[in-house]
């Protein structure tokens, strides 16, 4: 009884170091390096966005191809001029395609790119603002047709 009760733990044990080894060589950047302090950092963001009264109007949906993109930003009801901003594509089931843009700032509030998308999913997007004041994004993801 005794050998066996041996054999069952060390089975266990190699299932167990088996099981640790393959997880961490599987990661897929599902858990967030710095997680708690990426967290605590977007709670006070998300306060800061509450009391300057930060408002982000994001496109609704994109096509396959070119796009232009607008996205249009409210401070304390105030369009929000000459913030530095960026916009972000990247494709969820391939990877090579993720791109990002600088945008440019036309009527007051209204930051522009031009897009590329060059074929249907899902996508990853990304808007990333820039003030003084404060340093946010916003992240979605679109599905494209």
């Amino acid at each position: 009884m005794k050998i066996f009760l041996y054999a069952l733990y060390t089975v266990f044990l190699f299932a167990m170091g088996t099981g640790f080894y393959v997880a961490f060589k599987g990661f897929e950047g599902l858990v967030e390096e710095n997680y708690y302090e990426k967290a605590s950092g977007y709670f006070t963001t998300k306060e800061l966005e509450d009391s300057l009264g930060l408002k982000i109007v994001l496109p609704d949906s994109l096509k396959r191809g070119n796009n232009a993109v607008e996205v249009t930003v409210f401070m304390q009801g105030e369009p929000l001029r000459q913030a530095e901003m960026t916009f972000f594509a990247g494709s969820v089931s391939q990877s090579g395609y993720d791109s990002e843009y600088a945008m440019r700032e036309g009527p007051p509030g209204v930051y522009s790119a031009e897009v590329s998308v060059p074929f249907s999913g899902t996508w990853l997007m990304r808007v990333d603002l820039s003030t003084s004041t404060i340093k946010t994004g916003r992240k979605w993801f679109m599905e494209i047709k």
